[in-house]
C-alpha cells in the first residue's frame, strides 16, 4: 500500500507534533488513536535507515514496534488499549528528547554568536555592505515529490553557484544559510547574502535573481520569497528595523539593525505560522548535513570595475 500525497516532510513532522504532544502537552487519548491509524503505516513503509532522524521519530517507531506483533499488518486498529500502551512506551524515551532539544539549542546560541562575531568583523573590512535576505522553499502541490536527498541536492547546486561568485552572486563577501522544517511549508531555507557595497546596490533585483536561480535549479518545484522588496523595506523602514539593503558601517542603528535582521537565521524562537510551535529543526537529515552553514565568499580572480557587477 503506497501514500503517494503524504509527502516526506509533512509526514515526519505530523508525527514530531504527536510526540510532543503526548509528552508535552495535553492531547486526548482518542486523538492519539485517530493520529496512531493515520501515521504509523506511511512511517513504517517509508522509513529509511540511512537517514538521521530526531529522537521523536526514532521514539515513535520504537513506541509503535512494542506494541505491534506484525509491523505491517494492515489491519491492526489502535484502540485504547494499545494506545495506551504505545503512550507508556513513549514516556520511556521523554529524556532523550529533552536532552536532544537542549543540545539543539546551545547549538542554535553558538551559531549566533558566530555569526554576529562575522558581521562585525565584515564591516570593519567594508565601509558599505549590501545585505540580502531570501527565503527558498517549495510549492505546496508537487511538495510530496521532494525529500531531504532533494533538498541537499539542489542546496549542494545553489552553494556552488555562491563559490563560483557568477551572476547574482558577483561582488558576494559573504553568506549563511539556514536549513529548516515547517509542518506545512515542509523543508525550506533562509539565506543572508552580503555584497561589497562598493560593487553591488540594486538588492531588491538581487533578491529576485537568487530566487529564480532557485527556480531553476529545482526544476521549477521551487519558490521564493524576496525579503527585500521595496514594500517589505518600507514597512521596516516605517517601524525603525529596516536591517537589509545598503548598510553603511558610520549609521550605528543601521548596522545594529542589520545583524539583528540576519540573527533571525539562527533564532530559536522562530515560530510555525501554521501550528504556533518554536521548533523549526530538521527532523530528518543525511549522514553529515549541516543545518547552518557560513563564510566568507573568497575572490577567485581579479576585482572587475563596479559597472561589470551590476545589470
Amino acid at each position: 500500500m503506497s501514500y503517494p500525497h503524504i509527502h516526506q516532510s509533512k509526514l515526519i513532522s505530523t508525527i514530531d507534533l504527536l510526540v510532543r504532544d503526548v509528552l508535552f502537552g495535553d492531547i486526548d487519548i482518542s486523538q492519539v488513536s485517530v493520529q496512531l491509524s493515520k501515521l504509523y503505516l506511511p512511517l513504517i513503509e517509508n522509513y529509511d535507515p540511512a537517514l538521521k532522524y530526531m529522537p521523536t521519530i526514532k521514539a515513535f517507531k520504537k513506541s509503535t514496534k512494542k506494541v505491534m506483533d506484525n509491523p505491517h499488518s494492515q489491519t491492526h486498529r489502535w484502540g485504547y488499549y494499545n494506545t495506551n500502551r504505545f503512550i507508556d512506551y513513549l514516556q520511556t524515551h521523554k529524556n532523550s528528547i529533552v536532552t536532544k532539544d537542549r543540545s539543539l539549542s546551545r547549538k542554535e546560541k553558538n551559531h549566533s554568536k558566530s555569526l554576529e562575531t562575522d558581521l562585525r568583523i565584515s564591516f570593519k573590512k567594508h565601509s558599505r555592505l549590501l545585505f540580502v535576505r531570501v527565503d527558498l522553499f517549495y510549492l505546496k502541490d508537487p511538495m510530496y515529490l521532494v525529500t531531504i536527498a532533494d533538498l541537499r541536492r539542489h542546496l549542494t547546486k545553489l552553494r556552488d553557484f555562491i563559490g563560483n561568485k557568477r551572476t547574482c552572486f558577483e561582488g558576494l563577501v559573504y553568506n549563511a544559510i539556514a536549513i529548516e522544517q515547517g509542518h506545512e511549508h515542509g523543508y525550506h531555507c533562509h539565506v543572508l547574502l552580503i555584497y561589497n557595497g562598493a560593487d553591488r546596490w540594486k538588492d531588491t533585483y538581487l533578491g529576485q535573481a537568487v530566487g529564480e536561480k532557485w527556480e531553476s535549479i529545482t526544476d521549477g518545484l521551487g519558490s521564493y520569497y524576496n525579503c527585500n522588496h521595496p514594500a517589505n523595506k518600507r514597512a521596516y523602514e516605517k517601524i525603525g528595523t529596516l536591517g537589509i539593503g545598503m548598510i553603511s558601517r558610520h549609521d550605528e542603528q543601521a548596522v545594529e539593525n542589520a545583524i539583528r535582521t540576519a540573527l533571525y537565521l539562527t533564532d530559536p524562537g522562530k515560530t510555525d505560522r501554521c501550528t504556533d510551535k518554536l521548533d523549526q529543526h530538521l527532523k530528518v537529515k543525511l549522514p553529515k548535513m549541516q543545518t547552518f552553514t557560513r563564510g566568507v565568499v573568497k575572490d577567485k580572480k581579479k576585482k572587475k570595475k563596479h559597472s561589470s557587477f551590476n545589470p
